[in-house]
């Protein structure tokens, strides 16, 4: 299954920043929502215009890469799945590093 590269980004960053392994508290959002703006608020302050932007394609992402089996969703947790941890690591850790700094240009 091919990956867009903000799905690609999203691997890599769970996988280089948490070890395949996020937690998360209960929110009002779906979720994947919720991670988003958490991931957001990590490049983006909130009253950036483009805030809302990025978190509906972190998002998206998210929701693709549930669909596709790379990430899996329980209670306050996202894990990456075997399959997602190998996708994450063909991220080359400098390559996530200039893809995390185009994000803070957004």
């Amino acid at each position: 299954m091919s990956l867009t590269g903000v799905e690609r980004f999203v691997l890599a960053y769970i996988y280089y920043e948490y070890g395949g392994k996020i937690y998360f508290q209960a929110s009002s959002n779906t979720p994947e929502e919720y991670l988003a703006e958490f991931i957001t608020e990590e490049f983006l302050p909130r009253k950036n215009p483009n805030f809302a932007r990025v978190v509906a394609g972190f998002a998206e992402a998210l929701r693709g890469l549930k669909d596709k089996g790379y990430v899996s969703m329980t209670g306050y947790e996202v894990n990456l799945t075997d399959d997602g941890k190998r996708e994450a690591m063909k991220v080359p850790q400098e390559e996530y590093r200039e893809l995390k700094r185009k994000f803070t240009k957004v």
